[in-house]
């Protein structure tokens, strides 16, 4: 995990190229409402110009840990493009492209699946779902070959967490509907 830091930092210290705006980093589904108890994924989307095409990413995901619960172990599955990459922070989100025989590209594309990330609702409320990055962690940002860095710009997702449905009011739909099918039958 040192190696991959040591690593992950100096390519980005030896970036030659001023950082590039192409990146757009979304959440998907964008808003989500949920019950308590719920499980539920996101997916991490970019869409990446080819002029910006990515070897290695990183980032963080905030949100309010009253309200939903991750487990960063099992809960973040990296998307295709890319293989699992420690992290400094331990919230599995980075990845780089998988060993391959040169010559080497990068990825790029709309819609380019980062990750899928599991979520249980804990608490009611509502909590945004914050893209960014760490000041210092230096397993986070979008590096292309070569080690440039390219800006991204995120755009955040929502989640309301309502309160399931409780036992009381379970049983009197059950209740309704026996004395509707009752009166239906006389």
């Amino acid at each position: 995990m040192k190696r991959f830091a040591a690593l992950f930092g100096i390519t980005l210290a030896l970036a030659g190229s001023p950082a590039r705006a192409g990146i757009s980093v979304s959440i998907e589904p964008s808003s989500s409402i949920v019950q308590v108890g719920d499980t539920f994924t996101v997916d991490i989307l970019a869409d990446i110009t080819s002029i910006d095409a990515i070897v290695g990413w990183g980032m963080d995901l905030s949100f309010d840990s009253l309200i939903l619960s991750h487990n960063p172990l099992t809960g973040v599955l990296i998307g295709p493009s890319f293989s699992a990459a420690p992290t400094l922070d331990g919230d599995g989100l980075a990845g780089l492209l998988p060993f391959s025989p040169p010559p080497i590209t990068g990825v790029s594309g709309n819609d380019v699946l980062l990750a899928t990330v599991t979520f249980e609702a804990t608490q009611t409320g509502t909590t945004d779902l914050l893209g960014g990055f760490t000041l210092g962690d230096l397993t986070e940002g979008f590096v292309q070959l070569g080690g440039s860095p390219v800006d991204v710009a995120f755009n955040n997702g929502l989640v309301q967490v309502i309160p399931a449905p409780t036992a009381a009011v379970l049983g009197l739909i059950g209740l309704a509907a026996v004395v509707l099918t009752r009166r239906r039958a006389m």
